[in-house]
C-alpha cells in the first residue's frame, strides 16, 4: 500500500525513529499529523494484508523539481526488500536502514498484527512486488534481507522462486524452528491466562527488541541536548514494542514458521541442496531463542560452500541487527553482496565477468596460508627501469598505474607451485590487485587442487596411503591427495578443496583455464595476468632440473602481449625446490612394474593443457606428462622473489619475428638472471636458515629482515 502522508524534507529521515519520537511527545501539531504515526507502522488498529513502505524518506514526497531524476537514481540501485521478524515490523532493524539505503532502494514488508496470512500468501505478496519491479526494469538487481521469522521466508522465497532474487542475507534464519524447543513450548504460550500472558511481550523484548538499545542505535548523534530529547521522547513509545504480539498473533506466527520449516526442510533439507540462490547467513553465537549458529554451520554444509556463505557474530543476540557495532553493510561488503561498479578504484579487478574474492574469501585463505608463512617467510624484490633493485612490489607496473594497460607477468615454475599462494597475496596487499592465472585445466577445473581428482568409483593407490602418513604435519602435507572419504566428506560439505592459496579455490581468485582466448580475453580487459611459459613440464620436474626453465621455441605470448600493448613484467622466484628432494619423478612412475600401469590410466584420464605441444617435436623436450613426482621433504627455506626490469611493448610490430625474439629472449634471459641473482644474495640473507629465522618472528611479531638489495 502506498501511503497517503507526508514526511519532513531533512534528509534522511528514519520512518521508525521519526514515528517513535513523536508518539513519544505526543504531538497534535497539524504537520505531524499528516505524516506516518507509530501506530500504523506497528499496524495495531490495521488487519491487513501485510504491505510495503520505504523505511528511509529523502524528502517530501510532494516536490516535484527532482522526483524525476530522484526516480531514476533509485532504479540505479538494487531493490533490498527486507522481511521482518516475529513482530513483524522490522523496528529491530531500524538502525540497519540509513547505511542500506545508501547501497539500495530499501523496503520494508509490513505485517499487521492481526493480519492471519499465511506463508504462502505473504511469500506471494513479495513475489507480486518483485514481478512489478521485473516488468519496468527486467535487469534490475533484487536482493532480499530477513531476520528470524523474516529469514526463514527469504530462504522459502529463494527455493520457490529462484528467477526472481539475486541474493538474500539471512540474520538468525529461524527455518531452525523446528529444531529449537518453541514447537513444543509456543503451542502453550497462547493459552496462558491473559493477565499473565500481558507479561510475556514484556519478558521477550529484551531478547526480541530492547527499547533501550534501539533507542541508543537509532538517534544519530549530533547536537548534545537535541539528541538526548529524541531518546527521552522515544522511549516512553517504545514500550508499546512490547504489546504487538497478542495471544492470537503470536499463535498464527509460530505456525507461520512450522510450515516454514516444513517446506525448507522437506526430505532432510533436499532441496536446499539445489539452491540455486547465493546466501549470506548471519549468525549468533548468544541467540537464545533458536540455534542460530548451528543452523548456519548446517545450512553452508547442505547448501554447500559456494552458494552459502557464513558469518559468525561473536556474543551478538537473536536480535543481531540491534547490537551496538554491528553494521549489516560491513558484513555484506567482506562477503563481496554489494556489488562494486568496474570504475570502483577499490575493485581488485577490470574484468566485467570476474567477481573478485571477497574480504571474508581473502581472510579465509590467509589463514590456511598462516603456517606456511611462518616456515618460509617470503621476501619480494622488484626492479625500477633504472636497474635500481627494491624491496616490495613498488616497481611493479599494474593496471592501476598503467592508464589501465595490461599487465604480463612471466616467470618460474617451482615444482608443486607452493609458491603460489603467495604471489597472489602479496600482489592483493601492496597492490590491490588480483593477478588472474593462466592454469592447467586440472587447476581450474578441480578448484585449484594441483593433484588428478579421483573419482568415487576408484580404488584408492596404496601409494597415495603412504605419501600422505610420510608427510603429515609437515608443510608439503597440503599437496598430498585426499582420501576417498575425505573427498566425500568435502563434497557433502560443500568445501573447496585444497589449492595453491591457502586452501582457497585458486579459480576464485580469477585462475581461468590456459588457452589462446582467454589469454587474449585477460589482456583485453587489461588485467595483470601471471603466465609460466613452462607449464606442467616446468611445475612436474624430473630428478636434477632444479631451477631449469622449460619454455617453448614459439615466442606466442609476446606476440599476444604486443598485440594489446602489454607491459611485460619477468620474474624469478627460488626456495621452494630447495626444500625437498625428488625421489621419483614421472619416468621413474611410469616404468616402476608395480605403479607404472596405474599410473599411466590416471595420467590419460587428466585433461592436456596443449592438445599439441610442438617442445616434443620441434625442441626435443621430454613430454609434458601430468604426473606428480613423489617428493622428500628437507629443511624448510626461505621463499625470495624478484620482478625484474618491465619490458615495454609500446609501438612494436608483432609480425616483425626478429623483434618478437629478441624480446622473447630478453623475457627469459630476465628470469633466468633473476634465479641467479637470489641464489647468490640469500647467501648473505642473516635470517637464511629456518631455526633463527622463525625464533626471531616468534619473539618480534614481525618478519626477519633480509639480505639488502643492490
Amino acid at each position: 500500500e502506498t501511503s497517503s502522508k507526508t514526511f519532513d524534507r531533512n534528509s534522511p529521515m528514519n520512518v521508525f525513529v521519526d514515528a517513535a519520537v513523536r508518539s513519544g511527545r505526543r504531538s497534535s501539531d497539524e504537520e505531524d499529523a499528516k505524516k506516518v504515526s507509530l501506530e500504523e507502522i506497528l499496524s495495531v488498529y490495521s488487519g491487513g494484508p501485510p504491505r510495503f513502505f520505504s523505511p528511509i524518506v529523502e524528502e517530501e514526497e510532494s516536490e516535484p523539481s527532482t522526483s524525476a531524476s530522484e526516480r531514476q537514481n533509485k532504479m540505479q540501485k538494487p531493490l533490498m526488500i527486507y522481511l521482518p521478524g516475529l513482530d513483524g515490523t522490522g523496528f529491530s532493524a531500524s538502525s540497519q536502514f540509513a547505511s542500506l539505503s545508501k547501497e539500495f532502494e530499501v523496503v520494508c514488508l509490513n505485517i499487521p498484527s492481526s493480519d492471519r496470512s499465511d506463508v504462502y500468501e505473504i511469500v506471494d505478496i513479495v513475489c507480486a512486488l518483485i514481478e512489478t519491479v521485473k516488468e519496468e526494469h527486467p535487469d534490475r538487481e533484487v536482493q532480499l534481507i530477513g531476520e528470524s521469522m523474516g529469514g526463514a521466508m527469504s530462504l522459502f522465497l529463494c527455493l520457490k522462486h529462484p528467477e526472481l532474487v539475486t541474493r538474500a542475507t539471512v540474520v538468525n534464519p529461524a527455518s531452525s524452528f523446528d529444531r529449537s524447543v518453541w514447537p513444543s513450548v509456543g503451542p502453550l504460550l497462547p493459552q496462558i491466562p491473559q493477565i499473565l500472558y500481558g507479561a510475556l511481550p514484556f519478558a521477550l523484548s529484551p531478547i526480541l527488541v530492547d527499547p533501550i538499545r534501539l533507542a541508543t542505535e537509532t538517534v544519530e548523534l549530533g547536537n548534545v541536548s537535541d539528541t538526548l530529547e529524541k531518546m527521552t521522547a522515544m522511549l516512553p513509545a517504545l514500550g508499546s514494542l512490547a504489546t504487538i504480539i497478542p495471544r492470537d498473533t503470536l499463535k498464527h506466527r509460530l505456525k507461520i514458521l512450522a510450515d516454514a520449516c516444513a517446506y525448507i526442510n522437506k526430505n532432510n533439507g533436499e532441496q536446499l541442496k539445489n539452491m540455486r540462490v547465493p546466501v549470506l547467513v548471519v549468525a549468533s553465537t548468544n541467540d537464545l531463542l533458536i540455534p542460530s549458529n548451528e543452523e548456519a554451520s548446517r545450512l553452508q554444509k547442505v547448501i554447500g560452500a559456494k552458494k552459502c556463505k557464513v558469518e559468525i557474530l561473536e556474543g551478538a543476540s537473536h536480535a543481531a541487527l540491534q547490537e551496538k557495532g554491528i553494521d549489516i553493510v560491513k558484513l555484506m561488503k567482506r562477503h563481496d553482496w554489494i556489488s562494486r561498479p568496474l570504475d570502483d578504484e577499490k575493485r581488485l579487478s577490470r574484468d566485467p565477468t570476474f567477481t573478485p574474492p571477497s574480504a571474508s574469501q581473502i581472510e579465509k585463505a590467509r589463514d590456511g596460508l598462516q603456517f606456511l608463512r611462518s616456515v618460509h617467510s617470503p621476501v619480494f624484490f622488484s626492479t625500477r627501469r633504472d636497474d635500481g633493485v627494491i624491496n616490495g612490489l613498488d616497481a611493479v607496473p599494474t593496471w592501476r598505474g598503467t592508464r589501465n594497460r595490461p599487465v604480463l607477468l612471466v616467470g618460474n615454475h617451482q615444482t608443486f607451485a607452493p609458491d603460489l599462494g603467495f604471489l597472489v597475496d602479496e600482489f592483493l596487499r601492496e597492490k590491490d590487485v588480483c593477478i588472474r592465472g593462466l592454469a592447467h585445466p586440472v587447476v581450474s577445473r578441480d578448484n585449484g587442487n594441483t593433484m588428478g581428482a579421483m573419482q568415487d568409483d576408484e580404488e584408492e593407490n596404496p601409494l597415495e596411503k603412504q605419501l600422505r602418513e610420510a608427510t603429515k604435519d609437515t608443510p608439503f602435507a597440503q599437496f598430498m591427495p585426499e582420501s576417498k572419504e575425505e573427498r566425500r566428506r568435502q563434497r557433502r560439505a560443500g568445501v573447496p578443496n585444497a589449492g595453491p592459496f591457502g586452501g582457497g579455490n585458486f579459480s576464485d581468485f580469477g585462475a581461468v583455464t590456459v588457452s589462446g582466448k582467454n589469454f587474449y580475453n585477460l589482456l583485453k580487459a587489461n588485467e595483470t595476468v601471471l603466465l609460466f611459459p613452462g607449464g606442467v613440464r616446468e611445475a612436474f620436474k624430473r630428478k636434477n632440473e632444479k631451477y631449469q626453465l622449460f619454455w617453448p621455441s614459439k615466442p606466442e605470448f609476446v606476440k599476444m602481449a604486443i598485440r594489446f600493448n602489454a607491459i611485460i613484467v619477468p620474474f624469478a622466484a627460488i626456495g621452494a625446490e630447495d626444500s625437498f628432494d625428488i625421489v621419483m619423478d614421472a619416468e621413474d612412475l611410469l616404468t616402476n612394474p608395480i605403479l607404472g600401469n596405474r599410473v599411466k590410466m590416471q595420467m590419460e584420464k587428466v585433461p592436456k593443457a596443449r592438445q599439441f605441444d610442438s617442445r616434443e617435436t620441434e625442441d626435443d623436450m621430454k613430454p609434458e606428462w601430468f604426473v606428480q613426482p613423489v617428493l622428500a621433504p628437507t629443511t624448510p627455506q626461505r621463499f625470495y622473489f624478484r620482478f625484474m626490469k618491465p619490458i615495454d611493448t609500446n609501438g612494436m610490430d608483432r609480425y616483425d619475428e626478429e623483434a618478437v625474439k629478441t624480446i622473447y629472449s630478453k623475457t627469459r634471459r630476465s628470469v633466468e638472471d633473476g634465479i641467479e641473482y637470489l641464489k647468490e644474495r640469500r647467501e648473505s640473507d642473516p635470517f637464511k636458515d629456518v631455526a633463527p629465522r622463525v625464533l626471531y618472528e616468534s619473539a618480534t611479531k614481525k618478519q626477519a629482515p633480509t639480505f639488502v638489495p643492490y
